[in-house]
C-alpha cells in the first residue's frame, strides 16, 4: 500500500479553503490567473524543497537504524542455524531494498508537485510488497530495531500527508487554470464571433435604411408623374387608344360586310394565288386586314372593279385611324416604360430590402445564440473559481 491512496479521492472532492474567499471581477480573471501561476509556482517549489528536507531527515534517521540493525548478534541467538540463516538473509535482502528506497527518493526529478507525491507514492508501494517476506524473516529474532525502521517511515508517511494536506490546493489549482484558460479562449472567441456579426447586422440596417431611402424616392417620383400634367394626357391617350381601336374593329366589320367575296371569287377563280388571298380575308378578315392595312383586298377589289365609293371611305377611314392609333401608342408606350421602369426598380428595391431583413433575423437569431453560449462559459469558469473559493463578479 502506498502513503497516499486517499490522493484520488481528495483530489476529486475539489476541497475548498472556506477561510481564503476573494472576490474578482470577470475581466480581472486573466492577470488574476497569470498572478495566481506565479504564486502557485512559488508555493511548489517551497514544498517541493521541504519533501527534500523531508527525505534528508529520513535518509539520516534510517542510516542510523540500519546501523543498530547490522550490529544485531543473530549468532548469539538460541535457535537453530537454519532460522539464523533465514533471518541474516533476509536482514540483508531487507537493509538492501531499503537502501535502494532511500536511493531512489534522494534521487526524484522532476518539479511539479503532483508528479513528485505519485513518485514517492509508487516507491513506497513497491517497496511495501517486495520487502514484506525479508520483513516478516528478519523479526523471526530481530523486534526492536526493525520495529524502529518501521516507525520512522510511518513518521516519514504522516509528515508527507501533513505538508500534502496542507498544500493540496496546489495540485488542484494547477489542474484548475488550464481548463479556465480553455475557457476564456473560447470566451474570446465567441466574443469576436459576436462583434463581427453585430458589426455585420449595423451594415445591413445601414443598407435598408439607404434602400428604403432609394424606395421612397422612387415612389414619390411616381407619385409626382401621376399628377403632372403630361401623365393625365397620357390617361386621356390610353382612353383614347381604347376607343379608335373599338372603332377600327367595328370599322373593319362593316367593311367586310360590303365586299362582294362572291363577285370577287368569279372574278378571280382562275388564279390560284388570287382565291388564296380571298379565302384567308374571307375566313378571318379582322386579323388579315390588320395585317397589311388592307392592301390586298384593296388591290383584288380595283383590279376587279368593284371597289364603291362606300368601301373606299371606311378604308380610308380605317387607314386614318390605325395611323392616330399608331402614333398615340408610341407616345403611351414612351410614358408606359418610364413608369413601369420606376415601378420596377421599386419593387426590385423591395425584393433587396425583405432579403436584408432575412439576413438580419439570421444574423440576430446566430447572435442569440452565441450569448447563450457565452453565458454558458461563464457559468462554468464561475463554478470553477467558486470551488477554487473566488467569486467572479
Amino acid at each position: 500500500m502506498g502513503i497516499f491512496d486517499f490522493l484520488k479521492g481528495i483530489v476529486k472532492e475539489k476541497e475548498v479553503e472556506e477561510a481564503k474567499k476573494e472576490r474578482i471581477a470577470f475581466s480581472d480573471i486573466p492577470d488574476y490567473i497569470e498572478n495566481k501561476r506565479k504564486e502557485l509556482e512559488i508555493r511548489e517549489k517551497k514544498t517541493l524543497d521541504l519533501i527534500k528536507d523531508r527525505i534528508g531527515a529520513l535518509t539520516i534517521r534510517i542510516k542510523e537504524k540500519i546501523n543498530f540493525l547490522k550490529k544485531v548478534d543473530i549468532e548469539s541467538k538460541k535457535v537453530e542455524d537454519r532460522i539464523k540463516y533465514v533471518v541474516k538473509e533476509g536482514r540483508k535482502e531487507y537493509i538492501e531494498m531499503i537502501e535502494f528506497l532511500l536511493n531512489d527518493l534522494n534521487n526524484l526529478k522532476g518539479n511539479k508537485l503532483e508528479k513528485i507525491i505519485f513518485n514517492i507514492d509508487t516507491l513506497f508501494l513497491l517497496f511495501n510488497r517486495s520487502s514484506h517476506l525479508s520483513y516478516e524473516r528478519t523479526t523471526i529474532l530481530i523486534g526492536k530495531e526493525m520495529e524502529d525502521i518501521k516507525n520512522e517511515l510511518k513518521f516519514f508517511s504522516k509528515e508527507l500527508i501533513n505538508l500534502f494536506n496542507e498544500n493540496k490546493q496546489i495540485i488542484h489549482s494547477f489542474e484548475t487554470i488550464p481548463f479556465i484558460e480553455l475557457e476564456l479562449k473560447q470566451f474570446k472567441k465567441v466574443k469576436e464571433e459576436i462583434n463581427k456579426i453585430n458589426q455585420s447586422i449595423v451594415s445591413i440596417d445601414r443598407q435598408i435604411n439607404f434602400k428604403e431611402e432609394q424606395n421612397k424616392k422612387t415612389l414619390e417620383e411616381i407619385e409626382r408623374i401621376k399628377k403632372n400634367p403630361e401623365h393625365l394626357e397620357y390617361l386621356k391617350r390610353l382612353e383614347k387608344v381604347k376607343s379608335l381601336e373599338t372603332d377600327l374593329e367595328k370599322d373593319i366589320q362593316i367593311l367586310r360586310q360590303l365586299i362582294d367575296f362572291k363577285a370577287l371569287g368569279n372574278f378571280f377563280h382562275i388564279f390560284e394565288n388570287k382565291m388564296k388571298i380571298i379565302n384567308l380575308y374571307k375566313e378571318n378578315f379582322q386579323k388579315n386586314f390588320q395585317q397589311d392595312n388592307g392592301k390586298e383586298i384593296l388591290d383584288l377589289l380595283n383590279t376587279a372593279n368593284l371597289v364603291t365609293k362606300e368601301v373606299s371611305d371606311i378604308i380610308k377611314k380605317t387607314n386614318n385611324k390605325k395611323e392616330e392609333l399608331l402614333k398615340d401608342k408610341i407616345q403611351n408606350e414612351k410614358d408606359e416604360q418610364m413608369i413601369q421602369r420606376l415601378y420596377s426598380e421599386s419593387s426590385s428595391m423591395i425584393l433587396k430590402i425583405n432579403d436584408l431583413k432575412n439576413e438580419k433575423i439570421q444574423e440576430e437569431k446566430l447572435v442569440k445564440r452565441l450569448n447563450a453560449s457565452e453565458q454558458e462559459i461563464i457559468s462554468k469558469i464561475k463554478e470553477v473559481f467558486e470551488k477554487l473559493g473566488v467569486f467572479v463578479n
